[in-house]
């Protein structure tokens, strides 16, 4: 948006360059590039939209500022075919062209598009009327400046540019603007880019024969045939790049490189209009959208080229770490009773097997072991022992003493009949 003194903001660079000279502004004195209408008598069209002064001439017509009187006498742009031709197959073709600008901008609404408001024939001459931009085109403000622009100036009016071709490179049909040039693009006060001039833009046709009309040195080599395509307006806009940098023209059907005018360019910056004028349009960027990524990364961070972090909830955190250590320390609990009714389950069933071998005690024939048969004693095995010791209370689970007669010691010195329990 307009600042004091001059100044345009945009969406990433603060802009200091009046539309009206290419100087810096504020201005000194009065500013060079401004011209003060005289008002005299002109004729009016339609009833409606009075002609007030010329604009500028090409090579269709001429282009006349008026005021639309139905709109409380607002600026617009008038632009008049030209009457004579040499031959009518010449005047045929610019009728052509001229329909063809009116039919493919009345399709268009694009805030970096000049907008079509009307056309009309009127007592044998033809008229489009369009939006009036206030500003100059950038190649009158190079001119007029005297000395080519900053990088970063043109990294930003070409990321504009990449955004407005791939809305026309995306519709449908995809719509190939054929004329990117400096001069067919104009700066407004409020620092915005709008392209102009339409006349050559045409819907894409893959089948349909293309018109020969180039701009030496903007134009990709496969227009001089008469094809164009997508690629074809990423080399102008390469094209448009390099003379804004270093305030000549490329060279027509040639790769362009800025840092062999001016050495003090980027290597990144030089790199890529390089790769968006290579001959061969298989190694030029394939989309704008390629184009305006690369131009992005030689930015310089900024605050508005990034979006505003907000600093992190320090309460949720410190809730979020309190119930992780409680589901921590839960699952840890648990985990411990389940291995306890493990190892209980396994002593129990332990315990079950020793009471039944208890109950399956087997006599000991006493003849078999040279023992008389009042002294049969009963064989303990060493599960059984362990199921007596559970059964007794704690203060008496010790194993009870032995002792032999001396009888026994005589007569069973090898220790081969049972013990007598005292």
């Amino acid at each position: 948006m307009a600042s004091e003194g001059g100044a345009f903001e945009t969406g990433v660079a603060k802009l200091a360059i009046c539309p009206n000279c290419g100087m810096s502004a504020p201005h000194d004195g009065p500013c060079p590039g401004s011209m003060d209408t005289i008002a005299v008598a002109q004729p009016t069209l339609q009833g409606r939209y009075q002609i007030v002064s010329p604009l500028g001439q090409g090579g269709m017509g001429t282009v006349y500022i008026a005021r639309d009187l139905r709109l409380a006498q607002r600026p617009c742009v008038v632009k008049k075919l030209r009457d004579e031709f040499f031959r009518e197959e010449d005047r045929l073709k610019a009728l052509s062209m001229f329909e063809r600008e009116a039919h493919v901008l009345s399709q268009l609404q694009h805030p970096n598009i000049v907008a079509v408001l009307d056309y009309f024939e009127e007592d044998g001459g033809y008229f489009l009327v369009m939006e009036y931009v206030e500003g100059k085109d950038l190649s009158s403000m190079l001119k007029l400046r005297g000395q080519p622009f900053s990088e970063e100036q043109v990294i930003e009016w070409a990321a504009q540019i990449c955004d407005v071709l791939d809305y026309l490179h995306g519709h449908e049909p995809p719509v190939i603007y054929r004329d990117l040039k400096p001069s067919n693009i104009m700066l407004d006060v409020k620092g915005r880019i709008k392209l102009v001039d339409f006349g050559i833009a045409r819907p894409f046709d893959p089948s349909g024969e293309g018109t020969h009309v180039v701009s030496a040195g903007y134009s990709p080599p496969e227009q001089y045939w008469g094809d164009a395509h997508v690629y074809s307006d990423t080399f102008s806009l390469g094209a448009t790049m390099h003379f804004l940098l270093t305030e000549s023209d490329p060279l027509p059907l040639n790769v362009s490189s800025p840092q062999s005018v001016k050495p003090g360019i980027s290597d990144g910056l030089n790199a890529i209009v390089q790769k968006a004028t290579q001959q061969n349009a298989m190694d030029r960027y394939q989309t704008a959208v390629e184009l305006k990524d690369d131009l992005l990364r030689l930015q310089r961070p900024s605050k508005k080229q990034f979006p505003e972090v907000k600093p992190p909830n320090r309460m949720v955190e410190l809730i979020a770490v309190v119930a992780i250590l409680l589901v921590t320390t839960l699952a840890f609990f648990a985990y411990q009773q389940l291995m306890q009714s493990m190892l209980n389950g396994k002593k129990d069933e332990g315990e079950v097997d020793v009471f039944r071998q208890t109950r399956n005690l087997q006599p000991i024939n006493a003849a078999s072991i040279g023992v008389a048969p009042g002294k049969q004693k009963t064989e303990l095995t060493e599960a059984q022992k362990k199921l007596l010791k559970l059964e007794q209370p704690e203060s008496k689970r010790q194993v009870p003493a032995l002792q032999i007669d001396d009888e026994a010691s005589l007569t069973d010195p090898d220790g081969l009949r049972s013990p007598t329990w005292r």
